[in-house]
């Protein structure tokens, strides 16, 4: 059981193309992913490309271009389009 519902929006920068990223989502959630727990144990309703960003700053934009040649399969942003 959650106790703290309040919403916060976590701004992150691209290192690459300095474009911001605003992901919204529970502050406890966030506190317990800063404190250790997996990011996908605690934000499960945030997409594969919102917890990347999290984590690497990376956006979309960048990360295709890195790996633009890689199969799709493999593609992390792919994931949520089908």
């Amino acid at each position: 059981m959650k106790i703290n519902y309040k919403e916060i929006s976590v701004v992150t920068r691209c290192p690459f193309c300095g474009k911001a990223h605003f992901t919204e989502m529970n502050e406890m959630d966030y506190l317990d992913w800063q404190d250790g727990a997996l990011i996908q144990d605690v934000m499960p309703y945030l997409s594969a490309q919102e917890r990347e960003h999290l984590i690497s700053g990376i956006c979309e934009d960048c990360w295709n271009k890195m790996f633009s040649d890689m199969d799709s399969e493999d593609s992390l942003y792919e994931e949520d389009e089908n």
